[in-house]
């Protein structure tokens, strides 16, 4: 079992080391959405590729997981991160505003949700900085973020990639309310259920 006192102390010490990654990571995901819907392209799609990957490496080597959660996220990240990498090269996901307007709407409600619904309800919950979860330096804002991507991706998603999102999706969507008090959390399942 997670001691949330010992986490959110991680994350602080974690928030606080690697300031101004949260807002660089933050802003170059807006203009990367930004770019996406209104000039779709395949140098945008690579670079969102570059971007992922690179998060979720980062996720894998330095986001303060403890214990067997460090070896199980750790590979899942670096797994996920390889699988981006490579798509940069092989093109399998092609990342795109969905036609149909109610996966449209419910993307771009993820997206949002990633970026400032998620550390809203966290700050709301009694999770201040440094003790918050951000998007782009911490997985759950950033999976929520991912799995929209590839929702609107579909039909040409990356499966593998897709798999290994939705059940870290699902598992920290029911067990971190509950253990750690994120009840932003609730979003992720939300995003893994849907997808």
């Amino acid at each position: 079992m997670i001691d949330a006192e010992v986490f959110f102390n991680n994350v602080s010490t974690y928030n606080v080391s690697i300031f101004p990654m949260q807002i660089i990571t933050l802003v170059l995901a807006v203009i990367l959405t930004y770019l996406l819907f209104v000039r779709p392209s395949t140098i945008v799609n690579k670079l969102i590729k570059i971007y992922l990957s690179f998060t979720f490496a980062w996720f894998a080597l330095m986001f303060p997981f403890e214990g067997v959660l460090k070896i199980g996220f750790g590979l899942v990240h670096i797994v996920i991160a390889i699988l981006f990498f490579i798509d940069i090269f092989t093109a399998k996901i092609e990342f795109k505003f969905p036609e149909t307007s109610g996966k449209r709407y419910f993307m771009l409600f993820l997206i949002f949700s990633a970026f400032a619904l998620y550390p809203l309800i966290e700050y709301m919950s009694g999770h201040l900085y440094p003790k918050i979860l951000l998007f782009g330096v911490a997985p759950c804002p950033t999976f929520i973020f991912s799995l929209a991507l590839l929702i609107g991706a579909v039909p040409k998603v990356g499966k593998i990639i897709f798999i290994l999102l939705i059940f870290p999706a699902i598992f920290s969507g029911l067990s971190v309310p509950i253990m750690l008090g994120v009840w932003a959390d609730l979003l992720l399942l939300v995003s893994g259920i849907y997808g």
